[in-house]
């Protein structure tokens, strides 16, 4: 069988984690797996797939310990179930199967969209395939937003303090709306606040800030045309520039490859 980082078929993106699986570990992975990175949109009760996700390849190991390592931080490895502090950026990953696994996640934790969701999606996925169960795809849910963008902006402010989410309850009204009237019932940071007013006065059907800790991310639903007229607003209302994301939405799966 070809080794999967030699399989021209598989995206460049899905080629390189087996690569430096093998490189890693001297010996090829026997599949890959993707997960999306997540939007929780309203606190979660609207979900959307992005793009941008999390990459594991690997294979099993018979002692049911889960090792991982990351493409992005190789000398931080994590060896599960441990009593010993586990790297942050496998924090919340379960010991559920024995594998070795290279991960690789695209997205910065604190982004807005889910990194730690993503990874720990992508390393369950993994684990059930190689224990020969059916893998289910995760949740999210199409939206009907002909022309529109939801414009994620990572503020790039980090807090230790946890952001704390007021109950919120959608009424009969569309995403944008729905997304202020989310965002005016929470207790966002300053930055936050400074994203979703400059959003709004731009031209943005709505906005609100996101929870995804230990960022202080917001998100836009905005016409398209108006995306770049909205950044720039944005940019100008805040001190530190704001990394963007913008996502058309639509399906983005979950897949494996063996």
């Amino acid at each position: 069988m070809t080794d999967l980082a030699d399989r021209p078929e598989l995206a460049p993106e899905l080629r390189l984690v087996p690569h430096a699986f093998r490189r890693t570990f001297g010996r090829p992975a026997v599949g890959v797996w993707y997960a999306p990175g997540v939007l929780n949109l309203l606190g979660g009760a609207v979900k959307v797939n992005a793009k941008w996700g999390a990459i594991v390849a690997g294979d099993r190991r018979d002692d049911g310990l889960l090792e991982l390592v990351s493409v992005n931080r190789p000398t931080e490895r994590a060896l599960l179930p441990s009593e010993e502090d586990v790297p942050a950026w496998a924090a919340g990953v379960e010991a559920t199967g024995g594998a070795a696994l290279m991960c690789s996640v695209d997205l910065p934790q604190g982004s807005g969209l889910s990194a730690a969701e993503a990874l720990r999606t992508a390393v369950a996925l993994a684990l059930k395939d190689l224990a020969g169960e059916q893998c289910e795809e995760p949740p999210a849910q199409a939206l009907d937003l002909p022309g529109q963008r939801l414009l994620v902006v990572d503020t790039r402010i980090r807090r230790q303090e946890p952001q704390v989410e007021r109950p919120y309850t959608r009424q009969a009204e569309d995403l944008g709306v729905a997304l202020t009237a989310y965002h005016e019932a929470q207790d966002p940071d300053p930055e936050q606040d400074a994203v979703v007013e400059a959003a709004l006065a731009a031209g943005a059907r709505g906005a609100s800030m996101l929870i995804d800790p230990p960022g202080r991310p917001a998100v836009a639903l905005v016409d398209a045309d108006l995306v770049p007229a909205v950044k720039k607003a944005i940019t100008k209302a805040v001190e530190i520039p704001p990394r963007y994301l913008t996502i058309a939405p639509g399906p983005f799966k979950a897949a494996a490859s063996r």
